[in-house]
């Protein structure tokens, strides 16, 4: 009979076996992040299109984004305990394989955010402008690290949805 210590050490492992990619990854974006505003921030081009219109893209692209951080935080609340999507029989290594491409998904989303904050800072408009895309994109992708005390967090949350216990396999 394996013990609550003994379950709770084999549970550990396995959430760090599969969670150190997605970190991983996510570390990588964090930096192509910092890198693009970097770029955003030493390369002043001279702008491309007229003021009124370079503004009129600006705000269109925060609302863009705002509503692209809304849809990633929804979707991952949403579908990470859908029962659609985690089967009541599943293992903990199938869910948190789940989790994972769920997670890789909306990293990727989210490094959409800097690219476009590049994008609009190459057209001209002025970094003090734009800081907030690199900002908030960090931000989002810190939130969607699958670190081990909020993979722990969330599957005690899952445990409250569900009727039967995951095996450790």
């Amino acid at each position: 009979m394996i013990t609550v210590y003994e379950r709770r050490l084999e549970e550990r492992r396995i959430i760090k076996a599969e969670t150190k990619r997605t970190i991983l990854i996510s570390v990588v974006l964090l930096f192509s992040v910092l890198c693009m505003g970097l770029v955003a921030y030493y390369i002043k081009p001279a702008a491309s299109l007229s003021r009124s219109t370079l503004d009129k893209i600006w705000e269109v692209l925060n609302i863009v984004i705002v509503m692209m951080m809304i849809i990633i935080l929804a979707v991952r609340k949403t579908i990470y305990y859908s029962p659609r999507f985690i089967k009541e029989g599943f293992s903990l290594t199938q869910i948190l394989r789940k989790w994972r491409s769920i997670d890789l998904f909306l990293l990727a989303a989210a490094e959409i955010i800097p690219v476009i904050g590049l994008v609009i800072s190459l057209l001209g408009k002025p970094f003090r402008w734009t800081f907030h895309y690199f900002v908030a994109s960090a931000l989002l992708m810190i939130i969607l690290m699958p670190i081990g005390l909020k993979v722990r967090s969330k599957l005690g949350e899952l445990k409250k949805h569900t009727t039967r216990d995951w095996s450790l396999k």
